[in-house]
């Protein structure tokens, strides 16, 4: 990944893209492993095997997940699965499955599942001869609180009517896993797959020596690259320790598929360790702009555009947002320009000079 574009013969820099493995390491892990059908027919087996007795989970398809509420504003649910009931042939006997991820405590979860449900159940009415299926809300949760979902009946129970209002306000439960609370003999109890691979990442997100404890038994469930690229990023997302000390354990444990792992991680490094350069670039890049625009006021963006090797439309950007004021600059550049890139104190005092000295100017 680079932060250079070419653009009127010259390299240009950009904003530089985040490093996947860095941004919501737990959202993006999930979503990555529940849309394998095998993992959640594991999943359905051993948390909810009733369920999965009245399945067919060979039947087990990702839905398109992305919607449009009244106001245009795009939701997405993590992951929605539609599967057909055992035994029967017509459309209609099917089912969907909504899974949600939490990494912390939501109290509002209901609301927000609630919505993702009504809206599929509003898709089935709009398409003709489908007839409404049932959808089941399943909440993963591997948060450091305990925690416990509340229902909308439950969010309204304070309420000095609810007693007279409650057979008319709208509920349902969920489907609920609290994965931290997972015991580490219970979890080796699973038989040996990605989906004891991916449970174990995530239920000792906070209790991380075990993730080095177990780092053998959590790889050897890992067949094949993809997976093996998942939980590698998804490790080193979240680990409180080094990159140097999360190789070294590496390099100290012995396991199959260790070869594959190293290869996987240095890459993952090497990744990192451009893009951190390309980060850095950019910063100064943007430094560059104040202080082009402080001492040469009068230049129009196309030639600050050459002369800082930024793009010609941040730099429009920037010239918009600074008519509108210092405030308005100094949350564009950390809230967009700079989101990204961590700023330490003598970066937030020197940008506070040039945005003061851009003012005066």
């Amino acid at each position: 990944m680079s932060a250079f574009t070419l653009g009127s013969g010259l390299l240009r820099c950009r904003k530089p893209l985040r490093i996947a493995y860095i941004h919501q390491p737990d959202d993006r892990f999930f979503k990555s492993a529940m849309s394998n059908p095998e993992v959640v027919k594991a999943y359905l087996e051993h948390f909810y095997p009733k369920i999965a007795a009245i399945a067919d989970l060979a039947s087990l398809k990702l839905q398109n997940g992305v919607s449009l509420r009244p106001n245009l504003k795009r939701f997405e649910a993590d992951v929605i699965y539609r599967c057909r009931f055992q035994g029967e042939a017509d459309d209609h006997f099917y089912f969907c499955l909504l899974f949600e991820h939490k990494s912390k405590p939501d109290k509002y979860v209901a609301v927000q599942v609630g919505l993702y449900i009504m809206e599929l159940l509003s898709s089935m009415v709009k398409k003709q001869g489908r007839e409404l299926e049932p959808v089941l809300p399943l909440i993963f949760y591997n948060g450091k609180e305990k925690w416990m979902p509340q229902t909308l009946g439950e969010l309204f129970q304070g309420h000095p009517h609810y007693a007279a209002l409650e057979p008319y306000i709208p509920d349902f439960c969920f489907l609920f896993q609290d994965a931290t609370r997972l015991s580490p003999a219970a979890l080796l109890q699973l038989d040996l797959s990605y989906f004891r691979s991916v449970l174990m990442s995530m239920a000792f997100r906070h209790r991380q020596h075990l993730i080095f404890k177990y780092l053998q038994l959590i790889f050897e469930g890992t067949d094949g690259k993809e997976k093996i690229i998942a939980v590698t990023t998804y490790i080193l997302g979240v680990a409180e320790r080094s990159e140097a000390e999360f190789l070294k354990q590496i390099k100290d444990t012995t396991f199959t598929i260790k070869p594959e792992v190293m290869s996987t991680l240095e890459q993952i490094l090497e990744r990192g360790r451009r893009e951190g350069l390309d980060k850095g670039i950019y910063k100064k890049s943007i430094f560059n702009l104040f202080k082009t625009v402080i001492r040469f006021p009068d230049w129009p963006a196309s030639e600050l555009s050459d002369f800082t090797e930024l793009d010609l439309e941040t730099v429009q950007t920037f010239l918009s947002v600074q008519s509108q004021g210092d405030a308005a600059l100094r949350k564009y550049v950390l809230e967009d320009l700079l989101a990204d890139i961590p700023l330490n104190n003598e970066d937030e005092e020197k940008l506070d000079r040039l945005i003061e000295q851009l003012v005066v100017a």
